[in-house]
């Protein structure tokens, strides 16, 4: 039991996951929603929404963000990753990257020939500035 070592964490985020989303609000809460991403050759954490969804809103307002991985089966495992957001145009390339990442070669296609996430779309990137790691593994 314990923290993560940097290849683990490394490793670990870039298995197949759906993480959690935790934006900061004035008036509310934080918002909190699980979305796809994938992990960018520096080793932030990626992923595209409409550039009208609330989360990129949000995003923009605050500059930055949280977001958690777990693993829901043994050994119980959860890397958070905190720092700078930002958003920025995404291409489609990046857009298929993610689908193909959760859908499969075929189905991952499919979604973005369909327009899933194409259009009006923006990448979000949650900066690698603070990481918290635990596992209940050996």
């Amino acid at each position: 039991m314990g923290e993560l070592t940097e290849a683990q964490i490394d490793e670990f985020l870039r298995a197949l996951h759906v993480g959690v989303l935790s934006i900061e609000r004035k008036s509310n809460p934080p918002l909190a929603v699980p979305i796809w991403y994938d992990v960018n050759d520096d080793g932030n954490i990626i992923m595209f929404t409409g550039e009208t969804a609330f989360k990129a809103k949000l995003i923009e307002k605050a500059g930055r963000a949280s977001y958690t991985v777990q693993q829901e089966s043994l050994p119980y495992t959860y890397v958070a990753v905190e720092g700078r957001a930002t958003v920025e145009p995404v291409d489609e390339a990046t857009i298929l990257r993610i689908a193909v990442r959760y859908l499969g070669e075929e189905e991952g296609a499919k979604f973005v020939r369909q327009g899933g996430g194409v259009l009006d779309s923006v990448l979000i990137t949650v900066h690698r500035d603070r990481v918290r790691s635990f596992t209940y593994g050996g």
